[in-house]
């Protein structure tokens, strides 16, 4: 085995040249002309996609779209490793989306960034998928069999804005796409998205313009899920604390006076939830100590509340020894009359 090495590399030697000759391409290692062996495939499949690019564009300016997108299929199926394929795909998403096949013409671009991230017109890829999320968002529907109209498409268009953060997170799209996942979720009624864009929203993107939108929209979006002093006050509470943000953070918004006016009906409800339990504990468990945190509660919460004056009213009954009328034995009479 040792003494055979000597001979393989001197047969290695004399055939180097021709080895380095030899094109890499494995259909070439058993035979084939030297003039056969020294064409550039690449440089042919190049050739070819453009070609084909070019006639695609000649039939997409005339007008003839449909011939301009299956010549453009072409290039997209034939030559996916091209450098004309990423300009074929965006010009094929130009098509779809003249003729509002959105969706459609997203994929394309996703296709554009995905596969060709060296593409030199990144910029106006994002700036055409934000166009067509936004179609959809705005209620743009696709065809049934081409002819009747469809459903709309809140749901893909969240979808798509979400893609373009990802796609972009670094551009001035981010922000915007996502307050329009907001803005998508409230017509879609999933207030628990809308919070999780927001959130995003003003934690990613502090500088955005759209800051001041995103907090006060999440105070807005949590005091739409407050179903009443009855209940349980956790929405009550971030609420009251996107709106003191944002009195904070925005002091010369042009929402000032509306913030103010919600903050206090947010305080207002909750210092009547303290009320509430104080009640509870005062006229029910016949508690005086646990009546009596909530009702300071209260008190402390928005000073200027019915709540609050009702509150010290129970306040200074306790402190004078006064024994409240037993609610729970009347309404027990009151049942049994039933």
């Amino acid at each position: 085995m040792h003494r055979s090495f000597p001979l393989l590399l001197a047969l290695g030697l004399l055939m180097a040249p021709t080895v380095n000759a030899l094109s890499l391409n494995p259909f070439n290692w058993f035979g084939g002309s030297s003039e056969s062996n020294s064409i550039d495939a690449s440089s042919e499949v190049q050739d070819a996609a453009a070609e084909l690019l070019t006639v695609a564009k000649e039939k997409y300016d005339a007008g003839k779209l449909s011939s301009a997108r299956r010549t453009l299929k072409k290039v997209i199926k034939k030559y996916p490793a091209s450098s004309s394929t990423a300009e074929a795909l965006t010009l094929r998403a130009s098509i779809y989306m003249e003729k509002e096949r959105w969706t459609k013409g997203f994929d394309d671009l996703q296709d554009v960034i995905t596969k060709h991230a060296d593409y030199e017109k990144f910029d106006r890829v994002i700036a055409d998928q934000f166009d067509c999320a936004t179609a959809l968002m705005e209620g743009a529907r696709g065809r049934i069999l081409w002819v009747f109209p469809g459903f709309t498409q809140y749901g893909t268009s969240a979808k798509q804005f979400e893609q373009i953060v990802i796609n972009a997170p670094y551009s001035d799209y981010a922000p915007l796409a996502l307050m329009n996942v907001a803005l998508v979720s409230e017509k879609t009624e999933d207030s628990e998205q809308a919070i999780d864009a927001l959130d995003r929203l003003i934690n990613y993107y502090p500088q955005s313009m759209l800051a001041p939108d995103a907090y006060y929209n999440l105070a807005q979006t949590y005091s739409d899920l407050v179903q009443g002093y009855e209940y349980d006050q956790g929405s009550t509470r971030r609420a009251i604390s996107y709106y003191e943000d944002f009195l904070i953070l925005f002091p010369t918004s042009s929402y000032t006076g509306e913030v103010e006016a919600n903050l206090k009906t947010m305080e207002n409800l909750l210092a009547s939830s303290r009320l509430n339990l104080g009640d509870f504990y005062y006229y029910f468990r016949n508690n005086n100590t646990a009546a009596l945190v909530f009702y300071n509660e209260a008190i402390t919460i928005e000073p200027d509340s019915d709540a609050a004056e009702e509150a010290s009213l129970r306040i200074a009954d306790i402190d004078a020894g006064v024994r409240p009328t037993n609610k729970a034995s009347i309404l027990r009479k009151l049942l049994r009359a039933e």
